[in-house]
């Protein structure tokens, strides 16, 4: 029985007309764009196998160049209007990273049980008349009334035909204008996804990420909303629409990237989620040594079609270039990608990327402050400050030599000055510079100076700021969980820290910080095993000192030496700072002894400012005059 000769297929409350191109729920017919009628129909068709994404943009977008952005969006909206549920599925089953299959037990009909054959009689007249095809309702309101009537009827069926030449277009790289809008628009911007699986070039979706999120930082008439949300696609190809909604912004830009051999070839697509329109796609297909005009590109026509939709802004900056050499660009994207992993071995990968870069333009000042901030990441790595402190200080000597108008440059200045050098009115001076070149610009070591300051306010916006523009980021998001640790508000430093080991469950900084909540909250057992957990995860390098401090606060005296001894032997191996065994003593009721730690500490450039200041396990530590005597030398403004 095919198609052709089926006048109903029916499953569930709902009941489908082939013939009519009309879907009813529960007696009430259901609205579907005809693109998603024969995505439904294809996929009762084929209801016996999981049909591939591939096949399902080949036959119902009938080689139009869309993405998988198109499918997923075309499949929740057929999934709203049927009323099915992506977590519990009735109809439509996805099959993740493949396909989709329909799941809904079938039964088909070839008997005339239409609304009294006046649905058939309704589709021979619009077959006969060439026009559209349209609900039953629609004509038997036209059907009574004079020709004009119908000439009006078909003006609007033409507009209709005309919109879907529209959505060609934006399939090819054109935009569809729309109505002038006056209020200020909120818009999320989602990491670009690589589809070259395993190859580590997640980078390249990264540096076009980046390059959209400046520019349009710059438009007043958007507000791009924080990217936390997106937290939970990390890795995945999300449904636009679906996450927009969830969001509740007015557009999402999303695309994907891929290499093949030289060639570099990059989706995008703006979708406008009140009416869940595609406004804008478009692919580029060209050589890798291409991806500065690319980025170019897209930038300028998102831009672009950004601006239709507000009603003509002025064109926004181009994004500055701060290298014309594509392999520079692409060596530095590269530097800053395993430069983020926050692993030795990433730290290695971007150290001789960025001087790959540096190599291809030795005037690429940028790439000499990602070089620079790639030497500082080393710091907890068990790596001396003695060893990556002078080699992050010259390569952002040399940046500001090159450029002194790059931010990125004076924000390094700012962290080197607060963080190993203690100088607080330098690195004020530094940052406040920074903000000037690029008031986009995020600093979350700027957070962690206010927070020395005692500015906390301040400091949790700066965090918040910086969590929300890199979401990824491990690092950022353990600092942001140690920041609420520090200002005692425990429950909000869970929930953060939590959030972090979603993305990798075994990262000791989020391990270590994960136990230090559980020990102000009690939970001994819980805070040991985490303890423990990143100690054993970082070779002995996190985690240490801390699990010491408890052993001496549980009473287990000797458990608590055996930590002062293991801390001893690991620093032979690899750099541990005297701050560790300043936790233990402390542990111990051994003050002048945890005191002296600190100073070993500072005088190492590795004693952390706000843990000093605000960590809970040294509050007996603080009391003495001595201690008092000795923040009062360091210079530190408390």
């Amino acid at each position: 029985m095919t198609t052709e000769t089926i006048q109903l297929i029916c499953f569930d409350d709902i009941r489908v007309e082939p013939q009519t191109g009309i879907v009813f729920k529960t007696g009430t017919a259901v609205q579907l764009e005809p693109k998603g009628f024969r995505l439904l129909m294809f996929l009762i068709e084929n209801r016996e196998r999981l049909v591939e994404k591939a096949e399902i943009l080949e036959v119902v977008w009938k080689g139009t160049i869309v993405t998988d952005y198109a499918l997923t969006g075309a499949i929740a909206k057929l999934r709203k209007a049927i009323g099915d549920d992506t977590r519990t599925p009735k109809y439509i089953q996805t099959v993740h990273t493949r396909g989709y299959r329909f799941i809904a037990a079938v039964e088909l009909k070839s008997g005339p049980e239409t609304n009294g054959g006046e649905q058939a009689m309704a589709a021979t007249r619009a077959s006969e008349s060439g026009l559209p095809d349209a609900p039953p309702t629609v004509w038997r309101m036209l059907l009574p009334h004079s020709l004009a009537t119908v000439s009006v009827l078909g003006l609007l069926m033409l507009g209709t035909l005309m919109f879907g030449a529209r959505l060609f277009w934006n399939a090819s790289g054109h935009t569809t204008p729309a109505a002038p809008r006056s209020a200020i628009s909120s818009l999320v911007l989602l990491p670009f996804q690589s589809l070259s699986a395993g190859a580590g070039e997640e980078y390249l979706g990264a540096g076009i990420t980046d390059a959209l999120t400046a520019r349009l930082s710059n438009n007043a008439a958007f507000k791009i909303r924080p990217q936390s949300a997106v937290l939970q696609y990390a890795g995945t190809q999300p449904d636009l629409l679906a996450f927009g909604r969830a969001s509740k912004v007015d557009y999402v830009i999303g695309g994907t990237s891929q290499s093949v051999g030289d060639r570099l070839r990059v989706t995008a697509e703006l979708v406008r989620i009140r009416d869940g329109r595609m406004v804008w796609s478009a692919t580029f297909d060209e050589k890798m040594t291409s991806i500065l005009h690319v980025q170019d590109s897209v930038c300028e026509q998102v831009d672009a079609a950004l601006r239709d939709e507000v009603g003509g802004q002025q064109q926004l900056r181009q994004a500055r270039r701060y290298t014309d050499d594509p392999e520079a660009y692409l060596a530095f994207l590269k530097g800053h990608y395993f430069m983020n992993k926050a692993t030795k071995e990433g730290l290695a990968k971007g150290v001789e990327y960025f001087r790959q870069a540096i190599d291809r333009d030795p005037k690429y000042a940028m790439a000499y402050a990602g070089l620079a901030d790639c030497y500082r990441k080393m710091d907890g790595l068990g790596v001396a400050p003695a060893e990556f402190v002078p080699k992050s200080r010259a390569a952002v000597a040399k940046a500001l030599e090159l450029d002194d108008t790059v931010a990125y440059v004076h924000s390094m200045l700012g962290l080197i000055a607060y963080k190993y050098d203690w100088d607080f009115d330098k690195a004020d001076r530094e940052y406040k510079r920074a903000r000037e070149l690029d008031p986009t610009l995020v600093h979350q070591w700027y957070g962690s100076y206010l927070q020395v300051l005692n500015r906390i306010p301040e400091a949790e916006i700066e965090f918040k700021r910086f969590a929300d523009f890199q979401p990824f980021l491990l690092s950022g998001n353990t600092t942001y969980g140690q920041y609420f640790f520090l200002t005692r508000q425990y429950d909000r430093a869970l929930k953060q820290i939590r959030q972090t080991l979603e993305m990798d469950a075994n990262y000791p900084p989020a391990r270590e910080t994960l136990g230090l909540v559980y020990e102000q909250q009690g939970r001994t057992d819980e805070a040991l095993a985490e303890f423990q957990t990143a100690s054993a995860l970082s070779h002995g390098e996190r985690g240490l000192g801390s699990l010491g401090h408890i052993y001496a606060e549980q009473g287990r005296v000797d458990d608590a030496r055996k930590v002062l001894r293991l801390l001893k032997e690991r620093s032979r191996q690899a750099y541990i700072s005297p701050y560790e065994s300043a936790l233990v003593f402390a542990g111990l009721g051994r003050d002048d002894k945890a005191l002296e730690c600190l100073k070993a500490a500072y005088a190492e450039r590795s004693l952390s400012a706000p843990l000093l200041r605000f960590d809970p396990r040294l509050a007996k530590v603080r009391e003495s005059q001595r201690f008092q005597d000795f923040v009062h030398s360091a210079g530190l403004p408390f």
